[in-house]
């Protein structure tokens, strides 16, 4: 019996460094082998210790190793693509620049290194908007995380590729209220203690997080950043010296629902972002959302947060207060249940299914 083959691009798998993209590559995979398709799926990655576990136990991918290096990796891939493929995923913007020898589907979240101001001056920036522009021109089907995503890329590249399509994605299924028996050691290993204030996210500055430090000593709730990398915590701490709030760099996989329960509300400070799956996540788990009243944020949490001036301090001190009272606090938990319903676990990922299933079906 004939199994297409698909390659998929796996090296934002990184140990110690958890991305929007690395979620939506996960959830992909697990629900493309929990789906009807017959599929031989090949993951070409760096490294091994960073694939998630329940990956390695699926029967249909294939570990394949590449190089490390950007150059050579981008060669490794380009000449897999040649071995019978019917179909390569990326979950970037771009393809290798050696091409590859297949049908494409490539990945929006967003357009931020050639549009944010501390962004767009970097050298690679040229580059990148080639690649990018070379990519949608190339691709068999595009998916942009949000509308606002397909809307930048128009607006900045001219083009949105020939088979555009939004697609938000799916929200992996242990995201949810019921609580593991081992969450308070979960809590103990990271030195928390429940009703923090929390944020994830890798600390880049358009993620904007002074607005939060700022009112740090205003808030009543302690203030838990987990992601943030070593780099970007040194930035933020040498502009707001006069706040200590708790700062975890890495957090296991299998360890951040716990944290996200345990916590009083998350917050997602951004001043732009592409799709932003934290406020999802916190949700699911029951918990509120305080994000950035920006497009692309009302957009992916649909009306059901609360919204916040990015820029205005006194304003996250108001609405963080507001989750104080109690009804105000069930309302939004309600709100947020409703909302990530429908894109929880194996539904969450449908229309990405039937369109590898379409695409499959003209090879």
């Amino acid at each position: 019996m004939y199994h297409p083959k698909i390659l998929v691009d796996g090296r934002e798998f990184v140990f110690g460094r958890g991305t929007g993209i690395g979620r939506f590559l996960r959830g992909l995979l697990h629900a493309l082998v929990k789906s009807d398709l017959n599929l031989e799926i090949v993951l070409a990655i760096h490294y091994r210790n960073a694939i998630p576990n329940e990956l390695w136990e699926e029967r249909k991918i294939t570990i394949k190793d590449i190089p490390a290096g950007f150059l050579a990796s981008e060669k490794a891939i380009t000449a897999l693509s040649k071995k019978g493929f019917s179909l390569f995923i990326s979950p970037y913007p771009k393809l290798p620049v050696l091409g590859v020898r297949c049908q494409t589907l490539n990945t929006v979240h967003d357009v931020l290194d050639l549009t944010y101001p501390e962004y767009r001056k970097r050298l690679r920036t040229i580059f990148d908007r080639f690649r990018s522009q070379n990519a949608l021109k190339q691709a068999s089907l595009t998916w942009y995380m949000s509308e606002c995503s397909l809307h930048e890329t128009e607006r900045y590249l001219g083009l949105v590729g020939k088979n555009p399509r939004v697609r938000h994605s799916g929200i992996d299924a242990r995201y949810r209220v019921a609580r593991m028996e081992n969450e308070n050691k979960v809590l103990q290993e990271y030195d928390l203690k429940t009703g923090y204030v929390l944020v994830i996210g890798n600390g880049l500055p358009h993620k904007n997080l002074g607005v939060l430090l700022n009112i740090a000593n205003s808030n009543l709730r302690d203030l838990v950043f987990v992601g943030v990398s070593e780099r970007s915590r040194k930035y933020w701490q040498s502009r707001y010296q006069h706040v200590q709030p708790k700062w975890i760099g890495h957090v296991k996989d299998e360890d951040l629902p716990a944290i996200i329960r345990a916590a009083f509300c998350l917050a997602q400070p951004s001043a732009a972002e592409g799709y932003a799956f934290p406020p999802l996540e916190a949700m699911a788990c029951g918990v509120p959302a305080l994000v950035s009243n920006v497009p692309v944020l009302r957009e992916t949490t649909g009306g059901n947060a609360l919204y916040v001036d990015p820029n205005d301090p006194k304003q996250w001190i108001d609405t963080l207060g507001s989750l104080e009272n109690s009804e105000n606090y069930r309302n939004q938990v309600e709100r947020g249940l409703m909302w990530v319903k429908p894109l929880l676990g194996k539904n969450g990922w449908q229309k990405h299914i039937s369109d590898i299933q379409e695409l499959l079906s003209v090879t």
